[in-house]
């Protein structure tokens, strides 16, 4: 698909091409253009990490265990984010290897060609990460908790063929208006979103250029070429910096809930501690329901036994410290008593089966104590609010 453009500078004709990650055709398309076309610049679908992850091969490669830092990952509360991103990369790859290809060939074949032919490569796309935390800002927690039953209980055997992938190819525009329909919300910033930001950049580098070559997934091009043409004719400003920027009323908003709930629960330890006998009893069902119910989310995680007694006695205490959650405690000790091994690490970074990865992961295992250990103190720490509250007036 073409489009000229007036940057305001030159005209420029740019060459858009729409693969599919997982198709042979892609990649054969994406050869013969680059041949045909001989493009000044050529510009691809892929931000700095994607760039590295496929033009290495980290299959199996023993630094894994390195570059995988889970006390990091507890830690910042990014859980949901490091599985959805695994599961997503892990679930194209097993499509990929079905039809003996491998993920985001054309991007590599389009890379390895640039360098042959000495042309210029850009990095068109926002960071992924970037990308799935803001998705995972947007989303609503019933949408969350959707996701990730979908994820646990879903059907991942879809049976598709190469016939299958060129037809979703060729009716892009159709299933992006499905998904525009079914989640505006992940449309908007898995889709529209990334349609603003590749079609800037897209724009700036048409300056001084005659022709670029642009390979993108097909379900980009109607977007990308609509902002094109709307840049063109000074019809919308996109600002980049805008589109990268996290949220952070949220992060504000959860320690001001965090604040309130801790002083709720302090006030109702201080309100009775004239009567001996009443705040014993308090501390003893404080320590005794949430502490159990953390420990409780362990056990279910299958955790080991120090990790379960570490969730039971710091859930209470961790309560009452906004910047410090039972989870991390229970998980810290989950992965000092679990072994893991990179070969733990390889499988989780390879497999989009979450079920046999929740059963048999080690590391998975290290991840579900500390999510579960977490929502367990949560959910007794809301139990003991009406108590609290009960004290105030």
């Amino acid at each position: 698909m073409n489009i000229k453009i007036n940057n305001g500078i030159n005209e420029c004709d740019i060459h858009l091409i729409g693969t599919a990650h997982v198709s042979e055709d892609s990649v054969d398309k994406v050869e013969k253009s680059i041949c045909e076309i001989n493009p000044d610049l050529i510009a691809v679908e892929l931000d700095k990490d994607r760039f590295f992850a496929i033009t290495k091969n980290n299959t199996n490669d023993p630094d894994n265990l390195k570059k995988v830092d889970l006390i990091k990952i507890i830690k910042e509360g990014n859980i949901s984010l490091f599985l959805v991103h695994t599961l997503l990369a892990n679930f194209q790859k097993d499509i990929g290897e079905k039809f003996g290809i491998k993920p985001g060939s054309e991007m590599k074949k389009a890379i390895d060609l640039a360098i042959a032919y000495n042309k210029p490569i850009s990095l068109i796309d926002r960071p992924i990460n970037i990308t799935l935390k803001r998705a995972i800002q947007s989303l609503s927690s019933k949408e969350k908790l959707q996701i990730m039953l979908s994820f646990i209980s879903g059907d991942k055997n879809i049976d598709l063929d190469e016939k299958s992938i060129n037809e979703m190819v060729d009716n892009a525009d159709d299933l992006i208006d499905v998904l525009k329909e079914v989640s505006p919300t992940i449309y908007g910033v898995l889709v529209d979103e990334r349609d603003k930001y590749m079609a800037k950049n897209i724009y700036e580098l048409s300056k001084e250029k005659e022709r670029i070559l642009v390979v993108v997934g097909a379900g980009h091009l109607k977007g990308i070429i609509n902002y094109l043409k709307k840049l063109e004719n000074n019809e919308i400003y996109i600002n980049l910096k805008e589109l990268t920027e996290l949220k952070k009323n949220k992060n504000y908003l959860k320690i001001i809930i965090s604040t309130l709930i801790v002083s709720i629960v302090v006030y109702g330890f201080w309100a009775i501690a004239s009567d001996p006998e009443a705040l014993k009893k308090l501390t003893i069902d404080w320590i005794l329901i949430n502490g159990g119910l953390s420990a409780l989310g362990a056990i279910i995680a299958r955790g080991k036994f120090p990790s379960v007694i570490a969730a039971f006695l710091g859930a209470p205490i961790t309560s009452l410290i906004p910047v410090v959650g039972a989870g991390y405690i229970a998980g810290l000790v989950e992965l000092k008593y679990r072994g893991i091994t990179s070969d733990d690490i390889d499988e989780l970074l390879n497999s989009n089966n979450i079920k046999n990865l929740m059963k048999n992961n080690s590391a998975m295992r290290v991840l579900m104590v500390a999510t579960l250990s977490s929502i367990g103190s949560a959910i007794g720490t809301f139990y003991f609010i009406p108590k609290f509250l009960g004290h105030l007036f």
